[in-house]
């Protein structure tokens, strides 16, 4: 008997060949639905359509002169599995409160999916309950996402995530540094002119997106501030210098994330230097090749522009990775021991906003690359060699595992609809207990300005944390 939902197993020759030769119809193969928590409580359910996803980690690399491209396989993500639950009966409400305590264990759960097998699996993101009194009485229904995940987060028995953050992250500096060096080729003055340019640019890109940031902290703007000078007023010297113009350039960057502010100030602002960075002409250079201003004589500047931009692009998602997971640091620039999350969705949307900014400039350098191909006399500027991108993978993935666990021991999200028109006063008083120490977050988590700090209308929805 060949099983069809081990690892590896589906699409393989076996697999297939057992699936062909069985009997029985794809009903009969269809199993009772289920979830066992953490803690052993299984709750059956009911379902309707049902789906699954995962990523593909692949890359594409390509040669000039060399038909076809190599691709590289480095696994695939974890699989996704989201289910709307139904609950019916005499006693749906209080099995679906059963079910969603279940959710909210710390831990791997176990789910036994009607098609897919028995998966150990964590429930992931937002999971919304709704109880249609009026339009659909005698049942809840509940939409959740589950993930597989490893068994450990970490390989190595013992290690610190944030330490293993940290060191993948040293790693991605020293590659991304050496990658530039072998990439950047400006021996002339007028070359060197055109890269300084280039630089000045995106540093003042830098310094709009990421001041307010650093001005938070006494410490982390005091230093911002003295390799932003650095840079500016040396940069005539060090550009020929390129290995120690990448380090500080990385330095730069990276310092606001560890300002003691609010972390999606951090996220939003290292967002906004990589939206204006991808925006930019030199980060384009398929723009540059489409509007048939790409002469020979600036082969070589178009080639050194996209190092550049590189350079400050793969920085702002690095810069984003030690935002969620590095130690802020006070006024006098010693390391807070203060929370960064405190709830759980916090948590998993910093996780969400890290992976999507790598996933964009993933996106970013590979069309770059591929417009660098069309270049006669790019040189080492046309080829990505990868380790610094892979390096950063790896940080990236940490600290989305970080992430998660984190999210288990935060306060849980919880939803409820509005039936009836009410104020956040007496709103709060219910899910809280409390008003005054409780409508600031509240009206934050909700985002609620103008009439509906003053009425919230029916069918509202409202996040709180129990």
């Amino acid at each position: 008997m060949v099983a069809l939902n081990g690892p590896g197993a589906v699409g393989n020759a076996a697999g297939l060949a057992a699936l062909a030769s069985s009997q029985a119809t794809w009903q009969a193969r269809l199993k009772e639905a289920a979830y066992t928590s953490p803690s052993g409580v299984r709750i059956k359910f009911e379902y309707e359509d049902v789906a699954r996803e995962f990523d593909k980690r692949t890359r594409a690399f390509d040669f000039p002169g060399v038909n076809n491209s190599y691709v590289q396989q480095n696994g695939h993500s974890s699989r996704r599995y989201p289910l709307r639950i139904f609950f019916s009966g005499a006693n749906h409400d209080r099995v679906a409160t059963a079910f969603e305590a279940a959710l909210q264990e710390h831990g791997v759960g176990k789910l036994e999916h009607p098609l897919y097998g028995t998966i150990p699996v964590v429930p992931f993101g937002t999971i919304t309950r709704v109880d249609g009194l009026k339009t659909a009485a005698n049942q809840s229904v509940l939409d959740v996402t589950f993930w597989t995940t490893v068994g450990a987060v970490y390989p190595n028995a013992g290690a610190d995530p944030q330490s293993e953050i940290t060191k993948a992250l040293g790693d991605f500096n020293v590659q991304l540094a050496q990658q530039f060096e072998a990439s950047a080729d400006f021996p002339s003055k007028l070359q060197q002119t055109n890269v300084k340019a280039t630089i000045r640019k995106f540093l003042r890109e830098v310094s709009a997106a990421l001041q307010s940031v650093a001005d938070t902290v006494t410490s982390v703007n005091q230093e911002f501030r003295d390799v932003q000078a650095l840079l500016n007023e040396g940069l005539d010297v060090i550009v020929g210098q390129p290995l120690l113009l990448a380090q500080q350039i990385s330095n730069l960057i990276q310092l606001p994330g560890r300002a003691l502010t609010g972390i999606e100030a951090r996220l939003d602002g290292y967002q906004r230097l990589a939206d204006s960075i991808f925006a930019s002409a030199a980060a384009t250079p398929s723009s540059t090749l489409a509007s048939g201003t790409a002469l020979t004589q600036r082969t070589i500047k178009i080639a050194n522009d996209f190092a550049v931009s590189g350079l400050f692009a793969l920085n702002a998602v690095a810069g984003a990775v030690v935002s969620v997971a590095a130690e802020p640091l006070d006024d006098e620039g010693t390391p807070s021991t203060a929370p960064q999350f405190s709830t759980k969705p916090q948590a998993l949307a910093a996780a969400e906003a890290v992976a999507a900014q790598f996933e964009a400039a993933k996106g970013w350098s590979d069309s770059g690359y591929q417009s660098l191909e069309q270049l006669d006399g790019a040189g080492a500027a046309q080829v990505d060699t990868g380790e610094a991108y892979q390096a950063l993978q790896q940080a990236v993935a940490l600290t989305q595992g970080y992430l998660v666990q984190v999210s288990f021991s935060l306060v849980p999200e919880r939803r409820i609809v509005l039936t009836r028109a009410r104020t956040i006063v007496d709103l709060a008083a219910e899910l809280y207990g409390a008003v005054d120490s409780r409508l600031d977050i509240l009206i934050a988590s909700n985002n609620l300005t103008g009439d509906e700090i003053l009425e919230l209308s029916p069918g509202r929805t409202i996040a709180y944390y129990p």
